[in-house]
């Protein structure tokens, strides 16, 4: 606690109700920045946390877990922290925990998906580690559809250095599901690390790449009988748009 002149307000102490900001919370989940008050309780950013002042100086453990940029601020009433006073503390990801997928909906079977598809590498907070190395770490992708997954650096895995970018795989263009139509999810199980499965995908049918024909199997000559002609795709799904 500082006067006008920027010397340390050596009057100023006793508990002190201090409100901490500056920090954000975490995603996944969310979690609030918290300082520790003098009765050992971590209190979230935002709410009054009691420091004790001893000749105009206190202490508190502060835990940020969102990567940022954070100014801290404490508050006190209409005593405040601003400008320079303020601490810049850059927050990094903590090590690699978990993945995170995102796919769009509908795809085509056999067609490499489009859209915006990625898979992404966490923290237990939900921050990307940038450095996650898949040729390291590799993740093998199933789904709950039937059919085959290609595509893929390892063709159902992810498992080279450059499949993640920053911590980010870029699936589109890339992911491939051929098999039967339907609705279904894919899952992303890595070698170590919380796999994670995408919300629902509608899989539609591919263009027609033959026909296919039913009907009796036998008749008389000179007897008619209706037959049924269906164009499918590769993987023998009705092809709707034909």
């Amino acid at each position: 606690a500082k006067d006008a002149n920027g010397n340390t307000a050596t009057g100023y102490t006793g508990d002190k109700s201090i409100v901490f900001t500056g920090a954000n919370s975490s995603t996944s989940p969310s979690t609030a920045a918290t300082a520790r008050d003098k009765d050992l309780a971590d209190i979230n950013f935002g709410t009054a946390t009691v420091v004790t002042f001893s000749s105009g100086v206190g202490t508190a453990l502060v835990k940020l877990y969102k990567a940022e940029t954070a100014q801290l601020v404490a508050t006190q009433a209409s005593v405040t922290t601003s400008g320079a006073d303020r601490l810049s503390v850059t927050v990094s990801a903590a090590t690699y925990s978990k993945l995170a997928v995102s796919l769009a909906t509908p795809q085509i079977t056999g067609t490499a998906f489009t859209g915006t598809n990625t898979l992404t590498a966490q923290d237990a907070y939900g921050n990307t580690v940038a450095s996650f190395d898949a040729s390291a770490n590799n993740v093998t992708v199933t789904t709950s559809l039937t059919g085959a997954i290609t595509g893929l650096s390892g063709t159902n895995k992810l498992s080279s250095a450059g499949d993640f970018t920053a911590g980010v795989a870029n699936l589109t263009s890339q992911l491939i599901f051929t098999g039967t139509v339907g609705t279904g999810t894919f899952t992303f199980t890595p070698q170590s690390g919380t796999a994670v499965t995408s919300g629902t995908v509608q899989i539609n049918s591919g263009a027609a790449t033959h026909m296919m024909i039913t009907g009796t199997a036998s008749q008389n000559a000179g007897e008619a009988q209706t037959i049924t002609i269906r164009a499918v795709d590769a993987s023998h799904n009705t092809a709707t748009g034909y």
